[in-house]
């Protein structure tokens, strides 16, 4: 059996009080310790140690390893046992006393064994008992020291992190509203100035945009209360100039909702009418009056639809499957027509007693779907400058149409044989600016480039233009809450139209060319449907039809009715020669349905370039397009009209050189080569001075021909040049588009070698047209007077003079003349 020493020992072991530190009295074993302790020999540091009080320094050098001896021994275990005690409850009390209490009953292990290792565990004791002190000293000062540095560490985060807020914050800020000045500035350039295609990069502005309002308004709403009111006024401030977030969340949602409202106009401009119709294609209708003669009119509807489903059906012989009698009427409506007799002095007596309820049979009307429901008639057997009417009625009972509502009304041309006659029975001087009857006097207008809608005004969007003519605003003719709104015809119906009584103010209207813009903003594709779009859209624009229903409109393409600078060999420089766009027939055709079937026909069958005659002037309309090579063939097959063509044009100066006293070159891109500057980007590669030899061989004819104006378009500008000073042109536009802010003239003097001289340039205004009144009453002196008129407004007034027409002369005369003047020894001028 164990004695009880060992016992003892066990319990010291397991981390046990010994019995005797426990009562405080000295065991048997602590006697023995000193007994054994007594043998060493003391050392004076020994000594003195027992003499004296210990420092902490004397305790970590009696630590160190200098043993104690005599009753300093005794004390010191003591001291030691009471010390342990004590540091092992703190340690317990700060720590849980599990480690301490551990250290100490591990290490503190009583043997009797040899004094050696009574002096070692006193040592270890001593060692424990002052690390023991130490730790919980440190760690009582560590905690406190901790806490500090912890809340020290967090305020700095808090700092740093706040710092890196603002600054981010501040980074966003500028971001923001450099994304935000972007944003406005492109939806200005695209609505009011050119209509870009940057739909891309207004969704991207505007979603990033949208996306740092997001993050800055969860940072913002928790300052808001902090900002002082300087702060918040000069924020504001910044705001409304340049779309930033400010320290006020209701501003901030109104910043938001206005550059929402700024995207959706783009949008809504951009997309319509492709998205946002403002009409219904299955009841979109039209009749208007188109190519007039001294002898007839042609006649242009549309009209989709104009039965319903018929009950009745149709037995076909060959299937014996019943069809819907409706479709076989491919000719449901007809064309009436009766004279207008206003009063019964006026007209001979035969056609008086003619009954004025009468109406004559005119040429049936094919409508079907495969021409957009639209068509054409030609009344003829009329007679010259007469008044007529005319409406539409179904072939299968004889009644009136809707379409027109009432009577459309038109004046045929007067005859221009008689022309001459009236000249010699006439005054010179009336005050008659456009007399129906007079072939010698009459005015026109010309004019090219229109888009609905442009410039784009803010009250004309969907969302609220009906809340505003609701209130009576803007909802009368040409308002700015009307959609397909088309300023310059308001402008002109109110010059032309409106403010005269009776007969409009021009006998008929030259369209040049862009009458819509297949590719500008957007551009869907080479379909048909696409193209059909954009016509019934400007023909249900109520400001066009304030035109069409009372002046005859005639025209000529140019490229956006297909794709930017296309020609009948290629598309521009995107495409190989002889390879035209893939938009060419769908653009053409639809062009043909909406414009070009109205048109004089031309001589030539299924082309479109052709010519008229109005009294003493003579027209040839040019097709610029469908005729010109590739950009890339150089050489003397480099050609605009192609050889056809231009043998036609010759033929036809040749004709009317001696029988019209002005002739009128219309063409939808310049003659003149005065475009072209450095800030020009095509005017030297799109109009005439690309094709060179063919512009010298046309203008070296036309030099030796009196009285030759050419009229043109495209360029976004008017100009008035004088050609080797006997040819003159007048180029004008647009009626309702951008206008350049650049000035893309070439030069405002004189270009060799054609000796070309600017009379005029006026590149500004978004509505341009120009009005011609031709007076050859004197035969000494004809003349043809030139009114510009910008946003409504005469800009520029000239008068031209032309030279007295000589007729034709006996045989030998007239080519001894023609020599001398092919020869170069008379060339004609404009003037002396």
């Amino acid at each position: 059996m164990p004695g009880p020493d060992s016992k003892q020992e066990s319990g010291n072991k397991l981390g046990g009080t010994p019995k005797g530190a426990s009562n405080g009295a000295p065991s048997k074993q602590a006697d023995s310790k000193q007994s054994d302790a007594a043998r060493v020999p003391a050392t004076p540091s020994a000594a003195s140690d027992s003499s004296e009080a210990r420092s902490p320094d004397s305790d970590a050098k009696s630590a160190g390893g200098v043993p104690p001896s005599g009753a300093d021994a005794d004390n010191a275990a003591q001291k030691g046992t009471k010390t342990s005690g004590k540091a092992t409850d703190k340690a317990t009390s700060k720590t849980g006393g599990t480690d301490a209490s551990h250290a100490l009953g591990t290490t503190v292990s009583l043997s009797d064994a040899s004094a050696s290792a009574a002096e070692t565990a006193q040592k270890v004791l001593d060692a424990a008992t002052e690390q023991v002190e130490k730790v919980a000293a440190y760690r009582d000062g560590t905690a406190a020291d901790f806490v500090s540095d912890v809340s020290d560490a967090i305020e700095n985060y808090a700092t740093n992190v706040s710092n890196a807020a603002a600054k981010e914050s501040r980074k966003l800020h500028v971001f923001q509203g450099i994304v935000a000045t972007l944003l406005r500035l492109l939806v200005l350039l695209s609505l009011r100035v050119f209509p870009l295609r940057a739909c891309a990069a207004v969704l991207v502005l505007y979603a990033t945009y949208l996306a740092i309002w997001l993050v800055l308004d969860s940072s913002l709403k928790s300052r808001s209360s902090q900002a002082g009111a300087a702060r918040r006024k000069r924020s504001f401030f910044r705001g409304v100039l340049f779309g930033v977030s400010t320290h006020s969340r209701k501003v901030n949602f109104v910043l938001l909702g206005f550059h929402t409202i700024v995207a959706l106009f783009f949008l809504d401009f951009y997309y319509s009418p492709h998205m946002f119709p403002s009409y219904y294609d299955y009841n979109l209708r039209f009749a208007r009056v188109g190519a007039l003669t001294p002898n007839s009119a042609t006649i242009h509807v549309r009209y989709p639809h104009p039965l319903p489903p018929l009950d009745g059906l149709w037995d076909n012989d060959n299937d014996g499957v019943l069809y819907d009698a409706s479709l076989y009427a491919e000719t449901p409506v007809r064309v009436v027509w009766r004279r207008v007799l206003r009063h019964s002095a006026q007209v001979p007596a035969g056609a008086a007693v003619r009954d004025p309820r009468r109406w004559e049979r005119g040429p049936l009307l094919r409508l079907a779907e495969d021409s957009d429901w639209t068509a054409t008639a030609l009344i003829d057997n009329l007679w010259p400058a007469t008044e007529y009417e005319w409406r539409l009625a179904f072939v299968h009972n004889n009644t009136f149409a809707p379409l027109p509502e009432r009577p459309v009304s038109f004046v045929t041309w007067p005859d221009p044989k008689l022309a001459a006659y009236l000249k010699t029975r006439r005054s010179t001087h009336t005050s008659l600016r456009n007399a129906v009857d007079d072939p010698n006097h009459f005015t026109f207008a010309a004019t090219s480039c229109i888009k609905p809608d442009f410039p784009y005004h803010p009250a004309q969007f969907w969302l609220w233009n009906w809340f505003i003519r609701a209130f009576g605003v803007g909802g009368g003719p040409g308002g700015v809450t009307k959609r397909n709104r088309i300023r310059g015809f308001d402008l002109m119906a109110e010059r032309l139209v409106d403010a005269v009584r009776e007969t409009p103010g021009i006998r008929f209207l030259l369209e040049l060319g862009d009458v819509i813009y297949a590719d500008v903003p957007h551009y869907e594709g080479a379909y048909i449907s696409s193209y059909r779009k954009l016509y019934r859209n400007l023909f249900a624009s109520d400001s066009f039809r304030r035109i069409y229903s009372k002046i005859p409109v005639l025209g000529i393409f140019d490229d956006h009715e297909v794709v930017n600078n296309w020609s009948g060999a290629g598309d521009g420089f995107k495409t190989l020669p002889d390879s035209p766009p893939a938009a060419f027939k769908p653009g053409i055709k639809a062009w043909s349905e909406y414009i070009g079937s109205a048109n004089t026909p031309s001589s030539k069958g299924e082309q479109h370039y052709f010519s008229f005659q109005y009294g003493d002037s003579a027209f040839f309309v040019v097709d610029a397009r469908t005729h010109r090579t590739h950009p890339h063939i150089q050489g003397p097959e480099r050609t605009m009209l192609g050889e056809k063509q231009r043998g036609e044009l010759l033929d036809w100066l040749a004709r009317v050189n001696h029988t019209a006293t002005f002739k009128f070159i219309v063409t939808p891109v310049p003659f003149t080569s005065v475009w072209g500057g450095p800030l020009d980007l095509d005017g030297h590669l799109d109009g005439w001075p690309a094709y060179a030899d063919d512009r010298k061989a046309v203008l070296d004819v036309l030099q030796y021909v009196p009285n030759v104006i050419i009229i043109s378009g495209d360029r976004h500008e008017f100009a008035a040049v004088s050609m080797r000073d006997s040819v003159l042109e007048f180029s004008t536009s647009p009626l309702s588009m951008f206008y350049i802010p650049i000035r893309t003239a070439a030069q405002e003097h004189v270009v060799e070698p054609d000796n070309e001289v600017f009379l005029k340039y006026l590149p500004d205004g978004h509505h341009k047209w120009t009005e011609f009144e031709v007076d050859t009453r004197d035969p000494h002196d004809p003349v043809v007077h030139v009114t510009v008129l910008i946003n409504g407004n005469e800009a520029w007034n000239v008068t031209v003079h032309g030279h007295p027409v000589r007729r034709a002369q006996g045989a030998i005369g007239s080519i001894a003349q023609s020599l001398l003047e092919l020869l170069g020894f008379k060339p004609r001028k404009w003037f002396d």
